[in-house]
């Protein structure tokens, strides 16, 4: 039953026989859960990890350049937001709980992040005197935000279909799994 449902849900990015990327499609379908579900912290936390899951998958590694590299390559923000800047929004987010980036090594234009439910998406205000004090920020749509590296990670994916590294590490990635999993085909699981 669990294979079949795996199948179902990544026939639209993976060709038969490549069970392993259900992994990542579930971690994309867990983003659009919490999107449909209002639970917006949790989409965003999850979306902030998700440069880090494909390049560890791809480089079986990652650090904060090589997550720079991936969102500059993938999602592309041109001109709204650099892949330093993303990495120093996961690292105050997921770390500290905070959107000021201002002090993140990685910090690179930006100061602060301001993030909404609804509306506008991608405002960027540059250089703006806001109690005597210049500040940068970017305004995000939240949903809009995380379905982006949704698509993103759907992309490289399919452009990774093929990568015998990716598949891989995905066959090997962690997992949830459900009342009656077997463990090395010794110790089952109710």
């Amino acid at each position: 039953w669990v294979n079949q449902t795996l199948t179902q849900k990544s026939s639209n990015i993976v060709p038969d026989g490549q069970l392993a990327n259900y992994y990542i499609q579930n971690i994309i379908d867990s983003i659009r859960k919490s999107i449909a579900q209002e639970n917006l912290y949790s989409a965003l936390m999850v979306s902030l990890t998700v440069p880090d899951i494909c390049v560890a998958l791809e480089y079986g590694e990652t650090s904060g350049r090589k997550y720079s590299e991936w969102f500059e390559a993938n999602l592309g923000y041109n001109g709204f937001l650099s892949g330093n800047d993303c990495y120093a929004l996961r690292c105050s987010v997921l770390h500290q709980g905070i959107d000021d980036i201002s002090n993140q090594r990685m910090q690179d234009v930006l100061e602060h992040y301001v993030f909404l439910t609804e509306g506008f998406h991608r405002n960027l205000f540059r250089d703006c005197m806001i109690n005597g004090v210049k500040k940068s920020f970017l305004q995000l749509n939240t949903k809009k935000f995380c379905e982006d590296m949704c698509v993103a990670a759907e992309a490289w994916l399919t452009h990774n279909v093929d990568s015998t590294d990716v598949q891989n590490r995905l066959a090997n990635s962690f997992k949830i799994h459900e009342p009656g999993y077997t463990y090395m085909n010794v110790v089952r699981f109710r």
